[in-house]
This record gives C-alpha cells, sequence and structure tokens, in this order.
C-alpha cells in the first residue's frame, strides 16, 4: 500500500514540475499584463486621405481602438453649411474605404449616430455628426 501510495505522490510531483516550468520559463509568447494594459488603452487618430466631402469646410477624422476593433468616425463643419444627409454619406464612404484598408468584412453600429452643436475656441458655430461602429473579420 505504501508503495502505490508512493508512486502516486512522485507522478504528482513530476507533473506539477513539468507544468510549473513551462508557465515559470520565459516564452515570447506570452502577453503580460503590462502589455495588455497598453494596448487596450492604445487609441489611434487617423486622418483619412480621401475624406469624400462635398462641403470645403467639413473634414473627417477617426478614433481607432485596434485591440477591441471599434472606431468613432467625427464628422465636423461650419453650421450654416451642414448637411446631415452628405454627413450620412460622408461617414458611410470613410467607413467603406477603411473597412476594405484594414481588411474587414463588415461592421455594426453600436449606438445611434449623435448630431452635436457647439462654438470654437473662435467662437464660430459648428456642427458635428458622430458615428460609432465595430468591425468583424
Amino acid at each position: 500500500m505504501r508503495k502505490i501510495i508512493t508512486a502516486i505522490l512522485v507522478s504528482i510531483t513530476m507533473g506539477v514540475g513539468v507544468f510549473a516550468q513551462g508557465v515559470s520559463g520565459t516564452n515570447s509568447d506570452v502577453f503580460d499584463s503590462e502589455t495588455f494594459e497598453t494596448e487596450k488603452t492604445k487609441t489611434q487618430i487617423i486622418i483619412p486621405t480621401e475624406q469624400h466631402t462635398v462641403d470645403q469646410t467639413a473634414s473627417v477624422k477617426i478614433e481607432y481602438m485596434p485591440m477591441y476593433d471599434e472606431a468613432r468616425i467625427y464628422y465636423e463643419c461650419m453650421y450654416v453649411t451642414y448637411d446631415r444627409g452628405e454627413a450620412m454619406n460622408t461617414v458611410l464612404e470613410v467607413l467603406a474605404d477603411f473597412q476594405t484598408e484594414h481588411k474587414y468584412v463588415g461592421y455594426k453600429y453600436l449606438r445611434d449616430d449623435k448630431e452635436k452643436y457647439f462654438k470654437d475656441d473662435r467662437n464660430r458655430r459648428k456642427a458635428q455628426y458622430i458615428s460609432y461602429v465595430k468591425f468583424s473579420r
């Protein structure tokens, strides 16, 4: 009986030793927590080369979070020249370009699109159209 218990304890000890060695060894594929935290909060600000805007005062900006495959698209122009239809079409065209550039298959809206009106630092009235999407591969 003692031999059986000793054999079981020795095999458990050896098994734990083999698994512990694989975990504690330095492996380049292991994603440590510091790298995870920096990648998790990383956001890229992208100004598309092709803006697809008709309005001369309009500009488009993308905030892209690669870890989550999410993006916020901002269309901003002067309040006087703002047209919601044009803003929607511009955002759709920029999304299509971004999707093909980053090899995504499709996307879905995470929230309803928003419109925001404000005054900038030079006291000019501006309009902003914001779209929030999640891409899928």
